[in-house]
């Protein structure tokens, strides 16, 4: 008989084999020839017991992690005939459990890698996806909307959209009162209340910011009030 290439390298694909083939007894051969000399495995009886004697030799065979060596499933079905001229009929292929790193495709060398590698990997990727997720949650989530404690005055006060919020707050206030400047947040000077705009606007805030802010809701407002 030929020498072949092992054509299966896993237990369920041997298992597979066997299941499929029309035959009950089996013998497994350490090679890829089915020489006596190297006999390692030889069941005879009924199949759903073979299977599970076929089972524990292969998982035996895969247990030893430097077993590189190929082997040869022989199933033998009971010949056609009576007598002596019944022949059985032979079914054989060659399979390896076992293959060293350097022979293994990427995928397979990364499936290999031990319980403890693997719990690793898969904590990692999981870190990775939660890590994406608040990501993605932070860059959708409204800014006035964040902990408080995560402030400080001098944070709030330097944010640009504060500081426009801020100076519609005053504009409306002033548009509306104009003969009651005392309204002003304690500010009883008309007159310092048109300075500490014309410094506002100095510093780099413009008529537009004033009438958009001027436009937005009561609500927002004195939300930012409160902060303050």
């Amino acid at each position: 008989m030929a020498a072949f290439r092992p054509e299966l390298f896993t237990i369920e694909e041997v298992l597979a084999f066997y299941d499929q083939t029309d035959g009950d007894e089996y013998k497994v051969y350490a090679g890829t020839s089915p020489n006596d000399a190297y006999r390692r495995y030889h069941y005879e009886g009924e199949k759903e017991i073979g299977m599970q004697e076929l089972t524990a030799a292969l998982m035996q065979l895969r247990g030893n992690s430097e077993n590189y060596n190929p082997y040869l499933i022989q199933v033998i079905s009971p010949g056609k005939g009576k007598g002596k001229a019944a022949t059985p009929s032979l079914t054989s292929i060659t399979f390896q459990l076992n293959r060293p790193a350097t022979y293994l495709p990427m995928q397979q060398q990364i499936g290999g890698v031990s319980g403890r590698s693997e719990m690793l990997l898969e904590k990692l990727v999981e870190q990775n996806s939660m890590m994406m997720s608040r990501i993605s949650a932070l860059e959708t989530e409204d800014e006035f909307e964040e902990p408080e404690n995560e402030f400080t005055l001098g944070s709030i006060l330097n944010r640009p959209e504060v500081q426009t919020m801020l100076i519609g707050a005053i504009s409306n206030l002033f548009e509306r009162n104009p003969v009651q400047p005392t309204a002003l947040a304690g500010i009883e000077d008309e007159g310092e209340v048109m300075t500490i705009v014309k410094n506002l606007m100095h510093k780099g805030v413009t008529v537009e910011h004033l009438r958009k802010l001027n436009e937005m809701n009561g609500t927002k407002l004195h939300s930012l009030l409160l902060m303050l």
